[in-house]
């Protein structure tokens, strides 16, 4: 028989019952996915990625630089948990500057993380990248107020020129590899962006 490499999803019943309804209830313990956001800001000066510092509460890569990420929710699709991460964990409310948008891939992931040996939690991650172009209304951009803001999960929340991350980002520790996932975003963008639309 062919055989495949893989371990069984573990199951949790659950039985419940209150005032005298009984309901029971499966759930799954699977891999989970997760989103990372890439957010590329054009036209604030030199071109820029916004990323954040994470808190020290964070029970995974604490106080490290990364670019926003999180869990999948109920209900959304990946690109749209994505842009939530990126408004819970930095204040930026991306639909807001949607007409800003150069390239986004089409809202699909430029990559797939997906091997069960590189994640210790076996997390798929979905890679998105967002690129905006302000340089015609550099004050559309929300700038203040974003590198302001810090909550439960961020520390600090930067808009970081490329140039300063290129030639610095080894200076940093970088939670779950986001260094390379940016590096990786930039070479996408620039081989697929369509520079005559």
């Amino acid at each position: 028989p062919r055989r495949f490499e893989n371990r069984p999803n573990g199951r949790i019943r659950l039985h419940h019952s209150f005032n005298g309804n009984n309901t029971e209830l499966d759930y799954f313990i699977s891999r989970a996915p997760a989103v990372v956001g890439v957010v590329i800001i054009c036209g604030i000066g030199n071109m820029k990625v916004l990323v954040t510092k994470r808190s020290n509460k964070m029970m995974d890569e604490a106080g490290k630089m990364g670019v926003p990420c999180g869990y999948l929710d109920w209900d959304e699709t990946g690109y749209f948990g994505m842009m939530r991460e990126v408004y819970e964990e930095t204040s930026f409310f991306m639909l807001d500057c949607e007409k800003h948008v150069i390239f986004n891939n089409d809202k699909q992931p430029f990559f797939v993380k997906d091997d069960p040996k590189a994640d210790k939690r076996q997390n798929v991650s979905l890679l998105y990248v967002t690129v905006y172009d302000f340089i015609n209304q550099p004050d559309a951009f929300p700038l203040a107020e974003i590198e302001a803001f810090t909550c439960r999960e961020t520390a600090m929340v930067k808009l970081m020129d490329m140039a300063e991350f290129y030639g610095t980002s080894m200076k940093y520790e970088w939670a779950f590899g986001h260094d390379e996932t940016i590096k990786s975003a930039m070479q996408f963008f620039n081989k697929n962006f369509n520079r005559t639309e």
